[in-house]
């Protein structure tokens, strides 16, 4: 369990050459402290310590250690794919020139703009046994007889080194947008599915009607029946009545839950007959019954089948990729698709945003583990 999430948490801190490196990378280079404040330094020179940047009239010195003066290094700083200029490529001034035992390339803005990131690609002669940038380049290529170095942000400040991909990851899709939906949707389906589920199940436990013990067979029944199977039938339902990319197709399918009837029934069934026969005596409905004797009793169950809910309402992909084709309507686990595609997937973006999106999962069970817990031990759940 502590090594997948380790390796989502580096991967998380890795450039796209780390992360797909076939040799596993246990450290990346954004978790060296050395570099950091190498990052620092580049990033108050274009904006910020922290977060670095590119302002108009700043300056960015980057120095490359070579073991002796040899071919000058040709600078540029690369176009966006599919983009037909750059205001940074044609605004900036770069000039390289050899100090001692380094080459110091420095990067002027004179677009009259200031920018977020400064890309640059160096073409390094293959012919220096050695060289050593002061801050890793993202990624190493070879490309004839030069080898090319690549950086994706050359005045990133300490923290927008370190967090490189988680704050590409925010601003590469409206994840505000996705993790509100997922909250109304599962904080919707944990509500009212309570409630459906609380009576329900005390009816099947605790009030005798004709039938009592055939419709609790044919619910359990249900149980049988894979999810798969109901998908096709449910999508018709739901598109004849028009509620694709609404929050009722995502919520209302799944209000009813036969494992929370079952969770809360056996809840019911261990609590003191007494106490409901007291009740009746002193002419307490069935409803008073409920709210005042069973719920309260049931916390731990109630809290058990919460969480159980909110899990599957929150980490649901298969039923949202359905019922939704619209990005205002992603859920937060549709959302993370963004970061796959044709030409490959972003993984250190990929992972910045799962961890994102676990976040709030690894806070709630912190703060209800206990009830969760005792609600599992009492169900006899396992």
């Amino acid at each position: 369990m502590a090594f997948p999430f380790y390796w989502m948490l580096a991967t998380s801190l890795k450039s796209p050459q780390e992360a797909q490196q076939a040799q596993p990378i246990w450290v990346p280079e954004r978790l060296k402290p050395a570099n950091w404040r190498v990052a620092a330094q580049l990033g108050a020179a274009g904006g910020t310590p922290l977060w670095g940047g590119y302002q108009d009239g700043r300056s960015v010195t980057l120095r490359i250690y070579t073991d002796r003066m040899g071919p000058e290094p040709q600078v540029f700083i690369p176009t966006a794919v599919g983009a037909f200029s750059d205001p940074r490529a044609e605004g900036t001034q770069i000039r390289t020139r050899y100090q001692g035992d380094h080459w110091e390339i420095t990067f002027t803005n004179a677009s009259g703009e200031s920018f977020r990131l400064l890309p640059a690609v160096v073409l390094l002669s293959k012919s220096y046994s050695s060289y050593r940038p002061e801050l890793p380049p993202d990624a190493v290529r070879s490309s004839g007889d030069d080898w090319r170095l690549e950086w994706v942000n050359l005045a990133p400040g300490a923290l927008g080194y370190v967090f490189h991909n988680y704050r590409e990851a925010w601003l590469a899709a409206p994840f505000g947008q996705y993790f509100f939906n997922s909250f109304i949707t599962a904080g919707t389906q944990v509500l009212v599915g309570l409630l459906l589920a609380a009576m329900a199940a005390f009816a099947l436990a605790r009030i005798e009607f004709p039938g009592k013990n055939l419709v609790w067979l044919m619910i359990l029944a249900t149980l049988m029946i894979p999810g798969e199977v109901l998908l096709i039938p449910n999508y018709i339902l739901l598109s004849r009545l028009e509620w694709i990319n609404t929050y009722y197709a995502l919520v209302v399918p799944w209000l009813a839950s036969v494992f929370g009837i079952f969770l809360l029934r056996q809840f019911y069934l261990s609590l003191p007959r007494d106490l409901f026969d007291a009740a009746r005596i002193d002419g307490a409905s069935y409803w008073t019954q409920l709210v005042r004797i069973a719920l309260p009793l049931s916390i731990p169950g109630l809290v058990t089948y919460g969480i159980f809910t909110f899990l599957g309402a929150y980490n649901a992909l298969l039923w949202p990729l359905i019922v939704t084709d619209r990005p205002e309507m992603y859920t937060i686990q549709r959302g993370l698709q963004v970061f796959i595609g044709e030409a490959g997937s972003d993984y250190g973006a990929l992972m910045a945003a799962s961890t994102l999106a676990i976040l709030p999962i690894v806070l709630g069970y912190f703060l209800a583990q206990r009830q969760f817990i005792q609600g599992v031990a009492r169900s006899g759940i396992k």
